[in-house]
């Protein structure tokens, strides 16, 4: 019984498994299902075209106006003249134009042209703040589903290590060859580990609903990883992953663009003091004169310029102005904060990193002592000069140096891919790489 129980626990045997999708079959799954992707193409082209239409306000305006109508005048007077042509008079008339304008002077609209192309720069950078947290969200839920699955292993392993033990001490028992005590502390710890293995079959089932949510299919067997993987540090130190921080995130990116719109808007509000100026240019063929009066067919060209000066609004430019002011104050603000947040998470993403090659280094070896604890424990145990609770605590030994092995190694993944967002390079070519970790198919 004690080979069998001794190759559960150490892992050795059992037959061949064929895995199903990989990371970046998974990946793929959610690029075409996840509606984030296409939420982030519609901002962009949103903004794309309202950039279009303020940049159409500076553009040449031409419009076409025709009317035909039918007038009927009542002639009123004392003059005896008029009054002998009758006192109502009915035609029709005609009148067809063409009036060209161009904005010549006009700096409300120009510097909300920039302000707009600030704000579709934002949208583009908030496709890719998206596309990068996609990814970073496949990894994690991924992983998060291979360490839940790890846990249910490594407690359905103790889940049948503790019945096997209890069942022997129940045997010894029958023949008085241990205590009440002994037995009582074996049924016990079977039944915590019964618990936890429930507790780890819950936590599978949710963390598969995480990665479901973004497939938008039922998880399959995923492809675990490697056993000879080699974990490594990563290059460059804080200073070096600060500077990619700055320049590469794509949070920080969108923020500086709202910094740079609400400057453009500040600008736009302060130029409503100035006066506009533009120039219009009209065309007209009418019968209709002054009063529409008739008379008889006419053409007319003018061209002008026209200047629109304010001069008082009670308040409403200057109130316009100072909202500006405050916002572009709020916009700055809310980038430092963001700033010295992912500042926070990148330095301890790092330092985490290194912190898992060590502890990885550690539990290796600390999983090879408790391999030949446990074994030692067992003989011990099998000859009469170890008792239950001890091989328990061999046991439990081995077990959690397992689960801090494993764990360790998810943990380096979730830190390097994050790190690798918050320094603005994640791409697919990470999740390629990361997809090379796993067991080949």
């Amino acid at each position: 019984m004690f080979k069998i129980l001794l190759a559960v626990v150490l892992g050795v045997g059992g037959v061949p498994f064929v895995y199903g999708a990989n990371l970046l079959s998974v990946y793929q799954q959610v690029l075409e299902a996840d509606p984030r992707v296409r939420l982030a193409e519609l901002n962009v082209k949103i903004g794309e075209a309202r950039e279009q239409q303020v940049i159409a306000d500076l553009l040449p305006q031409l419009n076409i106006t025709s009317s035909i109508s039918t007038i009927r005048q009542d002639l009123e007077g004392n003059n005896s003249l008029i009054s002998r042509r009758g006192d109502r008079d009915s035609f029709k008339g005609e009148r067809y134009s063409a009036v060209l304008s161009q904005p010549l002077f006009d700096l409300p609209k120009y510097y909300n042209w920039q302000r707009q192309q600030e704000v579709t720069k934002q949208a583009e950078h908030q496709q890719l703040e998206t596309q990068q947290q996609i990814m970073l969200n496949v990894v994690q839920y991924y992983f998060e589903v291979l360490l839940a699955q790890d846990n249910l292993s490594a407690a359905e392993n103790e889940s049948a290590v503790s019945k096997a033990i209890l069942l022997q001490l129940q045997e010894l028992y029958k023949k008085q060859l241990v205590k009440i005590t002994n037995l009582m502390d074996a049924q016990a710890r079977n039944d915590i580990a019964n618990a936890e293995f429930l507790a780890a079959q819950s936590a599978l089932v949710m963390a598969k609903e995480q990665l479901t949510e973004l497939t938008g299919h039922p998880v399959q067997q995923l492809t675990p990883l490697r056993d000879d993987l080699t974990f490594k540090p990563v290059e460059g130190g804080a200073d070096k992953w600060l500077e990619r921080l700055v320049a590469n995130n794509a949070t920080l990116l969108s923020k500086r663009d709202v910094i740079k719109a609400d400057s453009s808007s500040v600008k736009q509000q302060r130029s409503g003091h100035l006066p506009v100026v533009d120039f219009q240019l009209m065309v007209q063929r009418t019968d209709l004169g002054f009063n529409n009066a008739a008379a008889g067919l006419t053409n007319i060209t003018s061209a002008s310029v026209n200047v629109n000066m304010p001069l008082f609004t009670s308040g409403k430019i200057t109130a316009f102005h100072t909202e500006a002011i405050h916002r572009l104050e709020s916009s700055k603000l809310q980038y430092e904060t963001e700033f010295r947040k992912l500042r926070r998470e990148l330095i301890s993403n790092l330092t985490e990193i290194n912190a898992s090659v060590e502890k990885i280094r550690a539990m290796k070896v600390a999983l090879a002592s408790a391999k030949k604890n446990y074994k030692a424990m067992e003989k011990g145990f099998k000859y009469g000069v170890v008792d239950s609770s001890e091989l328990f605590e061999a046991q439990r030994i081995l077990s959690q140096a397992n689960r801090d092995l494993f764990e360790a190694k998810y943990q380096y993944i979730f830190s390097r891919t994050n790190l690798m967002y918050l320094g603005g390079i994640i791409s697919s070519h990470e999740i390629e790489l990361i997809n090379q970790w796993l067991t080949p198919s």
